[in-house]
């Protein structure tokens, strides 16, 4: 069979190409031994790297998710974790930069007239993101700084007015680990650990009914912030879906498993649902009707107890702090303190 011309000089060109490579200067035949007998060692060692970030380790930073709160009996829960230098001016200047395309609430990114970068929230999730934020640091677990605002405006697009938001500073010492920005309840260093289940406590505690493993973020801390580069922080960077009652009909429906699966910032609905059912076994039987109850199963009485002792050193100043800068009105304020004291005593009295 003859070959039309046109084809000749691309077969050419392809077997100079394959001689070119088998031909090159240093690849020797024994190169290429040694290549084939390290081949199998380095995809092994490729997939220790990858089983260690997928689990959520890292063979070269340390991972962190507690630090004992030795002064929890001081902490200021009115202004959380940036403190009250840290509190965004309703009264200064912010300006647009950018709106958020991703969650599910509407988010835009401003930016103040202090050089400070931050996310604000509308919608449902300010109020209780911020209390939940302050009781969580309060406990010794790392989390954003948030501060809900009443009313402020935003120059830009015209300018417009904004009320009930939740601000949150992007610009805060932390950005996201690049070996994996994300972890989830059932595969992270921690599992099994006081620290761990602690954390666990303070989401049933708090009614989170929205356990997902894109809530939960790996963090570093950056160049300015003075701190250890080599930690990887870990915590629940979404705590809007709290305060409210679990449970939902529409997640029962078949193709609703995004829908809402309780209420936010809803004291009411916290406050006349039931906290523990039980203990079977050494281990706290939690009523939770969220998302990934799994996740809070396996928790010991122990374990349990020991954050009740830990969250019953706060004051009911303290715990009103929390509400009161969140925005809830005072009669809320007062339901949401007596039913957190009582959730707290019941972790406390577990036998």
């Amino acid at each position: 069979m003859l070959l039309k011309w046109k084809t000749i000089p691309a077969l050419t060109m392809i077997l100079l190409s394959i001689c070119s490579v088998s031909a090159a200067p240093g690849y020797t035949a024994e190169a290429q031994k040694k290549d084939k007998a390290e081949k199998p060692k380095k995809q092994k060692e490729e997939k220790k790297k990858k089983d260690a970030a997928d689990s959520g380790g890292s063979q070269d930073s340390r991972p962190v998710l507690w630090e004992d709160p030795t002064d929890i009996e001081s902490r200021d829960l009115f202004n959380g974790l940036g403190g009250s230098e840290g509190t965004p001016d309703a009264s200064g200047k912010f300006t647009f930069v950018k709106r958020v395309t991703t969650g599910t609430s509407e988010k835009i990114h401003v930016d103040d007239d202090k050089g400070r970068k931050w996310t604000v929230k509308f919608g449902p999730e300010a109020k209780p993101e911020t209390a939940a934020s302050r009781i969580v640091w309060a406990a010794g677990y790392h989390v954003d700084q948030d501060y809900f605002v009443k009313r402020t405006h935003i120059e830009g697009r015209g300018g417009f007015n904004i009320w009930d938001v939740r601000f949150e500073r992007r610009d805060d010492g932390y950005k996201e680990d690049k070996t994996g920005a994300l972890w989830s309840w059932e595969s992270n260093p921690f599992n099994g650990t006081r620290e761990l289940q602690g954390l666990k406590v303070l989401m049933a505690l708090l009614n989170n009914w929205d356990l997902k493993t894109d809530n939960n973020k790996i963090v570093r801390p950056d160049k300015k912030s003075g701190g250890d580069r080599d930690t990887r922080v870990y915590y629940v960077a979404d705590l809007g879906g709290t305060l409210g009652k679990t449970g939902s009909f529409f997640t029962k429906i078949p193709g609703f498993g995004s829908a809402p699966a309780g209420s936010k910032g809803d004291p009411n609905g916290y406050s006349s649902q039931a906290f523990i059912t039980g203990v079977k076994n050494g281990q706290v039987v939690f009523y939770y009707k969220g998302k990934d109850p799994k996740a809070l199963e396996g928790i010991t009485v122990e374990n349990a107890r020991w954050m009740g002792n830990l969250l019953g050193r706060l004051s009911d100043k303290q715990l009103t702090d929390a509400f009161r800068a969140s925005g809830f009105g005072d009669a809320e304020v007062t339901i949401y303190v007596r039913a957190l004291r009582d959730r707290i005593n019941q972790l406390k009295n577990l036998k």
